[in-house]
C-alpha cells in the first residue's frame, strides 16, 4: 500500500472556549489544523505534518509510527558503507514482518569515518525517495562537521559567530548548510516530504554544537532556518523541522534551547535508557503544542563503552508509550547494536507489531483523526468544581505540570498517612451511551514513594454510590494515562462521582502531591436528559414551567416540560450560556407536544442555536411534532461561529387557528 495524499483542508482552527455540559464538565474545541513553521511548505509537507499532529488522537490503535536509522550517508568513495547499513531495514522486516514507517539517514559521516571529517553527503536521498514510494516517511539528521575545524565532539568556542558568514566559522557553517539545503531541495523537488532534525541533542555536551549558550543556540537555529529556506527557493518546499534535545538534560523549552514555534514543526527527545518510563522532558515538550516524537531510542551504552550490553528489552518501550507517553507520533530506533532485532535485544517484534504502531504501507494521509472523545475537565479556568479527599491541602489549578493546555489540578498529600488520596468531582452526571473515560494522572517527584504510587480512575453510580474502576496503574512524575471501560458500568444515567484514587505503597513516607488533567469521555454525548432537574433550561412565551417530569421521556425516565397557550404563537424551551462546539457535526433532540389543546393543522418545532455577540440564529427548518414525539436535527457544519454559541433551544410553532392550553416537551439533547 502506498501513501495516499490528504486533499481536504481541516474545517476550522482550535477555538478558545468551552461548551458547558454541567458544572465542571466541558466540551472544548476540537483539534486544529497545524500551521507549518515555514509558511511556504508545499502540500505534501503540510499533509504529513497535519497527519502527524492528529495521529495520537486515535483511540482504536495505529497512533504512533515506527522508525529506524538506516545509516550515515557516504561520499562517492564510501557509498558501499551506507548500502550495507541500510540492509538492516530488511533485517527488521525479516525478524518482525514489518518495515518501519520512518526511514532515517544522516547527511554527514564525520562521526563514523573519523573526528573532524568535513564530508557531507546526500547519497542516501535515492534510498529515501525509494522508501517514500514504498510507503515510508523519510527523516534526515546531520552530524555536521565542526565549522571550527575541530573534532565532532570538541565544543565550538565561537559558536555565536555562526550567524555571521563573514567570520571563518560562519563561512564554513553556511557552506555546510548550502550542501544540506541542496539535499533537502532534491527531496522537495521530487515531492518527497522529509523530517529534518539538525543540531540534535544540543542540551548535552558531546557534540560541537552542544552545551552552548541557549540564546546563542536559538539565534543560530533561526539563522539556519532562514538560510535553508532561501536555498530551497520558491518552488516545492517539503521540509518539516524537528527540534530534538536529549532526554534528562533539561533546558528543553522556551527558557532553554527551544528556537520558538515559528522555527519548529515537531518536538522530540533522543532517549537511551534502561527504563524508558523514566525519560524526562516529555511534559515540557508536549506543552509547546507541537507534534511530539521520540527521535532516537535504544538501550543505554554499557559503562565505559560506546555500545550497549546485549539483551535490552524493547517491551519496556512498548509499555512506556502506552502508559507514559501517549502523545507520541513516532519513535525511531537506532541501528546496529541498538537495533530492536540485533545484539540479543528482546521483543522487537512485539514493539513493531503492537496495535498502536503504524508501519510501512499503513500511512494513510486521508485519515486524520480529531482528538479522541470530549474533554470533561482540563482545569484551564480553575478547579471546575472538583474537590479532594484524604489530602492535606488543595486542590488548585496549577501550571507546574500539564498533560494538555496550560493547567492541571493538584493537591498536597501525606504519603505516610495510611489513606488513599482522591481528586474527585461529586456532582450527578449522565454518561449514557458513553464508552470510555480517560485521564492523565501524576505524582510529584518529592517524598519517599517506596515501591511506587499507583492510581485508578473510577466512577460511583446510583444512590448507593457503587464504585467501578479498571484497576490501579503505576504513576509517577511523568504521568500515566488511566482508562475506565464504561460499557461495563451500569447506571450511567446516574453517575454521582468521577475521580482518581491514588494508592501510596506500603512504607511510603513524607509530603508529596498528586495531579490530574485532561479528563475525556468517548461516544456521543448527551447534553441534557433532565433526569436530575431542569439543568439550567428555561421557557419563554410559556404559561408555566419548565419542570422535569416523568409523564413522557425519550430516554431514561424524565423530560423537560412547559405549559403553553396555543393561541399566543411560538413558545421556546432554551438554555443560554457561552459554549464552544467547534468541529462538532450534529445536534439532535427529541421534542413532543401534549395530546390536549386544539392544535388545528398541527404544531411544528425546530432545533436552533444562536451564535456570537449578535446572537445570529441557525436552524434546519421546522418539523411536524405531536404526542408521539419527533427527532429534531441541526447540521452544525453549516453554522458559523461554533466557538461562540450563546443559546441552544427548541422553537415550537403552533398552527394558525390553534387554541387552548397545551404543553411542550424536550428530551435527549445530544451532540456528536
Amino acid at each position: 500500500m502506498h501513501i495516499r495524499r490528504w486533499t481536504t483542508a481541516l474545517a476550522a482552527a482550535l477555538g478558545a472556549g468551552i461548551l458547558a455540559v454541567a458544572p465542571g464538565l466541558a466540551i472544548p474545541a476540537a483539534a486544529h489544523s497545524v500551521v507549518p513553521a515555514d509558511p511556504a511548505v508545499s502540500a505534501p509537507g503540510r499533509d504529513v505534518l497535519n497527519w502527524l499532529a492528529h495521529l495520537p488522537n486515535r483511540s482504536d490503535g495505529e497512533r504512533v509510527m515506527s522508525g529506524y536509522f538506516a545509516g550515515y550517508s557516504r561520499t562517492d568513495s564510501h557509498r558501499d558503507a551506507f548500502d550495507a547499513t541500510k540492509q538492516q531495514v530488511e533485517e527488521v522486516y525479516a525478524n518482525t514482518g514489518q518495515h518501519p514507517a520512518v526511514i532515517a539517514c544522516d547527511y554527514a559521516d564525520g562521526w563514523v569515518d573519523g573526528r573532524g571529517s568535513t564530508a557531507v553527503s546526500t547519497y542516501c536521498n535515492g534510498y529515501l525517495k525509494e522508501s517514500w514510494g514504498r510507503g515510508s516517511l523519510p527523516s534526515v539528521s546531520v552530524h555536521a562537521p565542526n565549522p571550527g575545524g575541530g573534532s565532532m565532539n570538541a565544543p565550538l568556542a565561537d559558536f555565536a559567530e555562526l550567524t555571521d558568514p563573514a567570520t571563518p566559522a560562519g563561512k564554513a557553517w553556511h557552506a555546510t548548510l548550502d550542501q544540506v539545503a541542496a539535499g533537502l531541495k532534491d527531496l522537495s523537488d521530487a515531492g518527497v516530504p522529509v523530517l529534518f532534525r539538525p543540531l540534535h541533542e544540543m542540551n548535552g555536551a558531546w557534540f560541537w554544537w552542544g552545551g552552548q549558550n541557549p540564546a546563542a543556540f536559538r539565534a543560530v537555529w533561526q539563522d539556519m532556518f532562514d538560510h535553508i529556506g532561501k536555498k530551497l527557493g520558491a518552488g516545492a518546499r517539503n521540509v518539516i523541522w524537528v527540534y530534538a534535545p536529549n532526554c534528562g538534560q533539561g533546558d528543553y523549552g522556551a527558557s532553554g534551547f527551544y528556537p520558538g514555534s515559528s522555527y519548529v514543526d515537531v518536538v522530540g527527545l533522543d532517549c537511551y535508557l534502561s527504563d524508558p518510563a523514566a525519560a524526562q522532558g516529555y511534559d515540557e515538550l508536549v506543552r509547546l503544542g507541537k507534534p511530539f516524537a521520540f527521535t532516537e531510542i535504544g538501550p543505554p551504552n554499557a559503562p565505559g563503552k560506546d555500545h550497549p550490553d546485549p539483551g535490552f528489552d524493547y517491551a519496556k518501550w512498548t509499555e512506556a508509550l502506552h502508559t507514559r507517553f501517549p502523545e507520541t507520533a513516532y519513535f525511531l530506533t537506532w541501528n546496529s547494536p541498538w537495533s530492536p532485532v540485533r545484539n540479543g535485544n528482546l521483543h522487537g517484534s512485539e514493539l513493531m507489531n503492537d496495535p498502536w504502531v503504524v508501519n510501512r504501507g499503513e500511512i494513510d494521509l486521508s485519515r486524520r483523526t480529531e482528538r479522541s472523545g470530549v474533554e470533561l475537565a482540563g482545569f484551564e479556568s480553575g478547579t471546575q468544581g472538583w474537590g479532594s479527599g484524604n489530602t492535606t491541602a488543595g486542590p488548585w489549578a496549577v501550571d507546574e505540570w500539564v498533560a494538555r493546555g496550560a493547567r492541571s489540578l493538584k493537591a498536597d498529600i501525606d504519603l505516610g498517612a495510611g489513606r488513599e488520596p482522591l481528586l474527585k468531582y461529586s456532582t450527578p452526571q449522565n454518561l449514557t451511551d458513553r464508552t470510555r473515560l480517560t485521564v492523565r494522572a501524576r505524582t510529584a517527584p518529592w517524598g519517599d514513594h517506596a515501591s511506587g504510587t499507583k492510581a485508578k480512575l473510577y466512577v460511583r453510580t446510583g444512590a448507593g454510590m457503587t464504585w467501578y474502576d479498571d484497576g490501579a496503574q503505576p504513576t509517577g512524575p511523568d504521568g500515566t494515562t488511566l482508562t475506565l471501560d464504561l460499557t461495563r458500568v451500569p447506571a450511567l444515567d446516574d453517575v454521582r462521582e468521577i475521580g482518581v484514587d491514588f494508592v501510596p505503597a506500603v512504607g511510603a513516607t513524607g509530603r508529596s502531591a498528586v495531579y490530574v488533567d485532561d479528563l475525556r469521555v468517548e461516544g456521543p454525548l448527551r447534553l441534557a436528559g433532565f433526569e436530575t432537574g431542569t439543568e439550567g433550561w428555561s421557557g419563554w412565551i410559556t404559561t408555566g414551567g419548565p419542570w422535569s417530569v416523568t409523564e413522557w421521556a425519550a430516554r431514561g425516565t424524565r423530560s423537560l416540560k412547559a405549559d403553553v397557550d396555543l393561541a399566543k404563537g411560538e413558545a421556546f424551551l432554551h438554555r443560554k450560556g457561552t459554549w464552544d462546539v467547534t468541529d462538532r457535526t450534529r445536534l439532535t433532540g427529541r421534542a413532543r407536544t401534549a395530546p390536549w389543546g386544539d392544535h388545528a393543522s398541527g404544531t411544528r418545532a425546530k432545533l436552533y442555536v444562536r451564535t456570537g455577540a449578535g446572537m445570529t440564529w441557525y436552524d434546519d427548518g421546522a418539523r411536524q411534532v405531536g404526542p408521539d414525539g419527533v427527532t429534531l436535527t441541526l447540521d452544525l457544519s453549516k453554522v458559523a461561529g461554533l466557538h461562540d454559541v450563546r443559546e441552544i433551544g427548541v422553537d415550537f410553532v403552533p398552527a394558525a387557528g390553534a387554541t387552548g392550553t397545551g404543553a411542550v416537551y424536550l428530551d435527549d439533547l445530544t451532540v456528536e
